[in-house]
């Protein structure tokens, strides 16, 4: 062979060889969807979701990824808004090929997302949607989260076994969370006997809870229920204390982070709440995450949501792993018949794609401090 022949095929060995290289790259990489709040007032929510994902997927691709492929997280920030959300699903499946979606955290947006991913059938889990029609109807989605009706029902259960007969609630009835806990911590309370003495609103944004708050203070309740976020629970927190009303408040998962909004830290103890997880956990995997996210990221997780999205990532992986392939039908069924040992817990899922596990009563010390309280199972 001459030399011009062989320099030729040399070029053309080399030329072909680098148009395979980006397809075989590609081949290499499970592309996972993260669909999150990570700018705006909600941002502590979704920036939590996303440290917890981010901390598994870190782990899982040290070992070795899936059958030696590693999983590349596309995250995009929905800002909280449902259009957007749905936008962010679109060109994550569409343009970027993603195979399964990790998101969204927020109620609204994550319905939207929802919606749109039952139409192609790709596999979503929520770390943190707790509104209980999420995943009905929809066999493709589900959450590690638990739901708002249990929660709340788990909190009236509570404040029967504390010896409660008298509550009341302040709530947001134009948010569909708030008002979602509302009726099923109303419904609940009167199976067990317990008499809602009144049931005020008023809506997040507000600044001036003390008209609701004095309303409540004259029907004598021994406690209050608060289906609020952090920050409106802050407000109520501190006029309640200003009009006299010295009553034991119980929130749900969304009061958690009431610390970073409260001034008076002395107001703290006088509130408990549901949580997925608690730092008290005592399990191996429990520990390995205490550890690792101290270590990634340092600080210790400050929301309950990072330990459910690391459960998430697991569940969903974990699922690929099961079906061997990326298709999404097999993916989903995997899913439907996971049993994993979770940061959180033993995960496993019902008709309903919701995990069955266990909550966690939790409230703070003077100095700011979280305290677990005690676990309830279902």
């Amino acid at each position: 062979m001459n030399t011009k022949k062989l320099l030729a095929l040399i070029l053309t060995g080399i030329m072909l060889l680098s148009l395979s290289l980006p397809m075989a790259v590609a081949e290499e990489t499970i592309k996972i969807g993260g669909i999150s709040v990570l700018t705006g007032p909600a941002s502590l929510y979704g920036i939590a979701v996303q440290k917890g994902v981010d901390l598994y997927m870190e782990q899982l691709n040290a070992q070795g990824g899936i059958d030696g492929k590693k999983v590349e997280m596309l995250w995009m920030d929905d800002q909280g808004d449902p259009t957007s959300a749905q936008a962010a699903y679109y060109k994550l499946v569409e343009n970027d090929g993603v195979v399964a979606i990790i998101g969204a955290v927020l109620t609204g947006a994550t319905k939207a997302v929802a919606e749109a991913a039952e139409a192609d059938g790709i596999p979503m889990i929520s770390a943190s949607a707790t509104a209980y029609e999420i995943t009905t109807g929809r066999p493709n989605v589900f959450r590690t989260c638990f739901l708002d009706p249990f929660q709340a029902v788990m909190i009236a259960r509570y404040v029967k076994d504390e010896g409660v007969t008298k509550a009341a609630v302040l709530y947001d009835n134009g948010d569909e969370y708030s008002t979602g806990l509302y009726n099923a911590f109303k419904e609940e309370c009167e199976k067990l006997g317990i008499t809602v003495t009144a049931a005020e609103s008023a809506a997040t944004a507000d600044v001036d809870f003390k008209a609701q708050l004095t309303n409540i203070k004259a029907t004598e309740p021994e406690v209050v229920f608060l289906p609020y976020y952090g920050a409106p629970a802050a407000y109520i927190l501190k006029q309640a204390k200003e009009i006299g009303l010295d009553v034991k408040f119980y929130g749900a998962d969304g009061i958690s982070n009431v610390i970073d909004s409260i001034t008076d830290t002395s107001l703290l103890p006088g509130i408990t709440y549901t949580d997925h997880f608690t730092d008290d956990a005592d399990s191996e995997i429990a520990k390995n995450y205490m550890k690792s996210f101290e270590e990634k990221y340092g600080e210790k997780p400050t929301l309950a949501f990072s330990a459910t999205a690391y459960d998430a990532a697991l569940v969903m992986t974990e699922a690929i792993k099961t079906a061997g392939s990326t298709d999404f039908a097999a993916v989903v069924e995997a899913i439907k018949n996971s049993n994993v040992e979770g940061v959180t817990g033993n995960i496993t899922f019902d008709d309903h794609n919701d995990p069955i596990k266990s909550v966690f009563f939790t409230t703070f010390d003077a100095d700011g401090n979280r305290v677990f309280i005690k676990r309830m199972d279902p």
